[in-house]
């Protein structure tokens, strides 16, 4: 009984770590994600002064210079959907920037996943997607530029020419996509997007406090699984920074190279700091525990030996 004892509580913890090490990576791959997005977003905008001179983006060269992109000259259309959606361009980065513009980058990420996966399109819609996004957080947007949004021009944009001419190019582009990889291909894709989905990450918490609730159950102790979950988390968190770091290195190397930085590690690298340091403390609490806890039995014992 005791073999079997210790074999299930083995498999519980290597489960837990595995468990914990994709909840991690799935966070982790997120991060990389949606900041990579940002990030071309926010370089690939035209912008002036110095902030032009930091950026370091390719595109911004074409853009500044006002050269035609398939016969399309970018900064005209850029300011033009300035002047649409009638907010200043500091206001625009200002929102781009945001905590909000986080979430719909996400959806907007699952969306392109999703479609190239299964090939269908026909519920794409940027405008209805901007309409959506600017009613749900208006609130928030208006703080933030300070003044309120002129939602009729918001929906002028958003059922303009420009946005109808967007979505037949994302569906034309998409269904090429989708159209040219092999079915190997679309099937890493839609595991991608599960694997980076917010309803993967609550199965693996799910899976985690099970397994920590087997573990306090094997091991008969209402404290000792902290030290099991201290020395995933820490362990977890370290691999995640040093895969972190070595992403970052290559990313600068890349962005050295070909003057195109995509991929941002740099919110992953603090994720997986500050789960280190979490998991380091929770074995501090673990050690002060143990060390109360046998200070009482001990005392405990002194007692009964008078």
């Amino acid at each position: 009984m005791k073999i079997l004892k210790g074999i299930g509580l083995v498999l519980s913890k290597i489960a837990l770590v595995i468990t914990v090490l994709l909840f991690m990576i799935s966070l982790s791959a997120s991060f990389v994600l949606e900041n990579g997005i940002s990030s071309l977003l926010l370089s690939g905008l035209p912008n002036v002064g110095e902030n032009i001179q930091q950026r370091n983006f390719t595109a911004e060269q074409v853009v500044s210079s006002n050269q035609p992109v398939n016969g399309v000259e970018l900064e005209k259309v850029y300011n033009q959907v300035l002047e649409d959606l009638g907010i200043t361009e500091e206001q625009l980065m200002k929102i781009l920037e945001s905590p909000v513009v986080k979430d719909l980058i996400n959806e907007f990420v699952d969306t392109v996943l999703e479609d190239i996966s299964t090939g269908d399109t026909s519920d794409f819609n940027l405008g209805e997607k901007i309409l959506d996004f600017v009613e749900d957080n208006k609130s928030e947007i208006e703080e933030l530029i300070g003044e309120e949004i002129p939602m009729e021009k918001i929906e002028e944009f958003a059922n303009s020419k420009e946005v109808s001419e967007f979505n037949e190019q994302y569906k034309e582009a998409i269904g090429t996509v989708s159209g040219n990889i092999p079915a190997p291909v679309k099937g890493i894709v839609k595991a991608i997007e599960n694997f980076i989905s917010e309803d993967f990450r609550n199965i693996c918490l799910i899976v985690g406090v099970v397994l920590l609730v087997v573990i306090a159950l094997l091991q008969w102790s209402w404290y000792k699984w902290i030290r099991t979950l201290g020395n995933t988390i820490w362990g977890c968190g370290l691999f995640i920074f040093i895969i972190s770091l070595f992403g970052n290195f290559f990313s600068a190397v890349l962005t050295n190279m070909l003057g195109l930085n995509a991929l941002q590690f740099g919110k992953a690298l603090g994720y997986s700091a500050i789960t280190v340091g979490i998991g380091l403390a929770l074995l501090v609490v673990y050690f002060v525990i143990k060390k109360v806890t046998k200070g009482g039995n001990n005392n405990e014992i002194s007692q009964n030996a008078i």
